[in-house]
């Protein structure tokens, strides 16, 4: 029996060991200034939390603000739904704000595209701008393309595209891991947070009490790992895609994305816009948020081109033509523009006087528009589009520029396919 003893000990003890928790510290006990971004975390943290559960996975999420327009913010892999706070303070007089904790369950990408989708139809969140980070910024990405008919603007913050180097690059770590105890894995965390994280962002005060303070979980680590490194495909270069305004958001010295990654991010999104902090390390949204917070205004009061000329396609040509009217018509189309199409006899050149006289002639018309491919490059667009009537189809290549007055049809190239 004495033999027996030690060995039960020790089994005791790598079992209680095991059932430690890991610490989750008070932001309030190590952050010592009572400044603007405490108290505007004191008062965030007051505000109700609202659950979904979805697939028999209950979520977390914060809905509030005032607005016309919705901002989804998606945290990274330690992160949850107060990470955002100094953003949320800052836009929420300006527009509706979601934000959600990704449930420790969750562990891959269509499960949080189910939770997320769930939460919006449940809050009737219409278009909607996306601000993630990280793997939020990841998960974005995802969205972008499952369900890009609901997104108009999107800021991909210090996150990566879809790769194998992260999964490659982290494999043993992973393994390892899921050996270890949770105050263990806490460790390691707290490790990385003094080693590389906080001498990024300067040793900043407010980062180095704020992360700490974030709740974590062995099942929730392993689980966020496996939704960064789940790999999905699509076409970034689609019309669906390219007429979504974006944002890049990089920092130059991120230890936790490298450089070949944030460069094969924005070769991604070649149309994206990019903002660079310098020397700000992973999370400037906390650390320099002042700077953050009025990149994000700027962006999101910025016009979108693309909703412009489809506006002049859909509300002035396409409207115009299906009621035979003159006046929308030329608001859609320059004084100026040239019609052109193909016939056995060579090609014809249409002026505007006789089109129109055509389409007064022709009278209304059933018609479907739809926009099959666009791109605007140097304040030119190049649009194509397709207009089925009864029997009949034409595709037309239209030119279009910006004048005064919106942008305005000025090269019209048509022909019929069917």
């Amino acid at each position: 029996m004495k033999k027996l003893r030690w060995p039960l000990i020790i089994l005791l003890i790598v079992i209680i060991i095991y059932q430690i928790p890991a610490p989750q510290a008070d932001f309030f006990a190590l952050y010592q200034h009572e400044d603007q971004a405490a108290r505007q975390l004191r008062e965030f943290m007051q505000r109700p939390v609202k659950t979904l559960t979805v697939d028999g996975i209950t979520w977390h999420y914060l809905a509030g603000g005032q607005g016309d327009k919705t901002i989804l913010f998606l945290h990274g892999m330690g992160g949850a739904y107060n990470l955002w706070w100094q953003q949320i303070a800052a836009l929420q007089d300006r527009y509706r704000i979601i934000t959600y904790t990704l449930p420790e369950e969750v562990d891959n990408l269509d499960k949080a595209a189910a939770g997320i989708r769930a939460i919006l139809d449940e809050e009737k969140a219409g278009k909607i701008y996306l601000v993630g980070t990280s793997m939020g910024g990841y998960i974005a990405q995802y969205l972008l393309s499952a369900m890009p008919q609901r997104i108009e603007k999107a800021v991909l913050s210090n996150t990566f595209p879809p790769n194998k180097q992260i999964a490659a690059a982290n494999a043993g770590k992973a393994r390892a891991v899921k050996l270890m105890p949770e105050i263990l894995v806490a460790q390691f965390g707290a490790r990385q947070l003094q080693a590389k994280l906080l001498p990024a962002a300067q040793g900043d005060s407010l980062l180095a009490a704020f992360l700490p303070s974030l709740p974590f979980s062995k099942k929730q680590f392993l689980n966020r790992y496996q939704v960064v490194i789940d790999p999905f495909f699509d076409n970034p270069g689609s019309y669906a895609q390219r007429r979504i305004q974006k944002l890049i958001i990089e920092a130059d010295n991120d230890p936790l994305v490298e450089p070949g990654l944030r460069a094969k991010l924005k070769a991604r999104y070649p149309d994206a816009r990019v903002y660079t902090f310098h020397n700000a390390g992973h999370f400037p949204y906390i650390n320099q948020a002042a700077t953050y917070n009025k990149v994000l205004k700027t962006f999101f009061a910025s016009d979108n081109p693309y909703l412009a000329v489809e506006k002049t396609i859909t509300d002035n040509y396409a409207a115009g033509r299906r009621q035979a009217d003159t006046v929308l018509l030329r608001q859609a189309f320059a004084p100026q523009a040239v019609l052109y199409t193909n016939t056995p006899a060579g090609v014809v050149t249409i002026s505007l006087a006789d089109y129109l006289d055509k389409v007064v002639a022709d009278g209304p018309q059933q018609l479907e528009m739809r926009i099959l491919d666009g791109r605007i490059a140097h304040h030119i667009a190049d649009f194509r589009v397709s207009f089925d009537y009864p029997g009949k189809r034409y595709i037309d290549n239209l030119v279009l520029l910006p004048t005064d007055r919106g942008w305005r049809i000025v090269n019209k190239t048509f022909a019929a396919v069917k």
